[in-house]
């Protein structure tokens, strides 16, 4: 059966669902109406499916001793009150129409859904791990995607090694003893270690990592203080961290943490460093990208897949990929007016023709290469 007509044949009632996702956006970890649709969704295809991570949910096509994945992600942000302003509401279609159309065609090996909640919070990709969203059946590789601004309707992104950084944050608090403005010689004023600090971890960066191993070091907010004739006795430093390299990423944890106690005790004050590793750096798996690169330039032709334009923004689908060969694409949504402002803007929007090339190169990708 020819796959392309079979979803250009469902297209509309797959645009409406992409409509209701919509219309129903919910913020992380209150996905509640947006899982019930999905469940519905797949109740009618006849999916066996299961809740997880409290919101999230799992379909499961064809029982198998093992099985691809296609994960989706289904949170959406408090922007315009709660919008899909990152696209969620068209990776869940594109998930959930890859479901119909292998239904449709009577695909036999085993084929795992996964729609994770909460990507734009916390996270909800290692709690479903946890939970075993990798096993029974046990998944041999995982499917993700982005839709992705400014990149035509028509076009993907897709290259194994790093896309996406890691992200990780750090709060520096920095105690000294406070006191009168006009008698700093009682005070340990710890505004001057913090400044210390600052300039001292931005100088070893740049002259003790390998400039080519790209990497952002943010100081992102600076408080402390309240008047001006009273020295303050804390100041706290907030900024983040990314980088593609893992051991970059511990190395540069470690610098933050000794450079901020060494500035401090110059000043007779101390530091403590809360540092919070998040999401790794995004790493998809070379073979399997390469696969997943020739199988859709057989369909969408060689001008229109692309390789990854790397960026420090950060996604949680890189717990999936270092558990399992994944392969992480990025979908052009970009048509006339639609597909041209920024993720998280309140202008987002995107072409709705995107969801016949998002569930064609998925579909294309299970049925020729898995």
């Amino acid at each position: 059966m020819d796959i392309s007509e079979i979803i250009k044949s469902k297209l509309e009632s797959i645009k409406e669902l992409r409509r209701t996702l919509h219309e129903n956006a919910e913020i992380a970890h209150k996905e509640f109406k947006t899982q019930k649709i999905i469940m519905d969704t797949l109740d009618k295809l006849e999916i066996k499916n299961y809740k997880c991570a409290e919101t999230g949910v799992v379909g499961i096509l064809n029982e198998e001793e093992d099985c691809v994945a296609v994960r989706a992600d289904i949170d959406a942000l408090p922007v315009n009150g709660v919008s899909h302003v990152c696209g969620h509401d068209y990776h869940m279609t594109v998930a959930l129409g890859t479901a119909m159309v292998l239904k449709e065609i009577g695909y036999k090996k085993g084929v795992k859904f996964i729609f994770q909640p909460a990507e734009e919070a916390d996270g909800g990709a290692l709690p479903m791990i946890k939970e075993g969203v990798l096993e029974n059946p046990k998944v041999k590789a995982v499917i993700g995607y982005h839709v992705w601004p400014e990149l035509p309707v028509g076009c993907v992104q897709a290259q194994g090694g790093p896309s996406m950084g890691s992200v990780d944050d750090f709060h520096i608090k920095i105690k000294g003893v406070g006191g009168h403005a006009a008698m700093p010689q009682h005070c340990k004023n710890p505004i001057m270690p913090a400044v210390d600090i600052i300039q001292s971890i931005n100088l070893k960066s740049r002259n003790e990592i390998d400039p080519l191993n790209s990497h952002i070091i943010t100081f992102a907010a600076l408080s402390g203080g309240t008047a001006s004739n009273v020295i303050t006795d804390e100041v706290l430093i907030k900024g983040t961290v990314r980088t593609f390299d893992n051991d970059l990423r511990y190395k540069l944890a470690d610098m933050i943490e000794k450079t901020s106690k060494l500035c401090a005790e110059k000043y007779d004050c101390s530091a403590e460093v809360d540092y919070l590793f998040e999401y790794p750096p995004l790493i998809c798996h070379e073979e399997l990208s390469e696969r997943f690169a020739k199988a859709s330039k057989r369909i969408l032709g060689e001008e229109n897949v692309l390789p990854v334009e790397k960026t420090f923004a950060g996604e949680d689908f890189a717990f999936f990929a270092q558990e399992v060969p994944s392969v992480h694409f990025r979908l052009g949504i970009a048509k006339g007016e639609k597909g041209i402002h920024p993720l998280h803007s309140p202008n987002f929007t995107a072409d709705e023709d995107a969801l016949y090339y998002g569930i064609y190169s998925v579909v294309n990708f299970i049925v020729s290469e898995m």
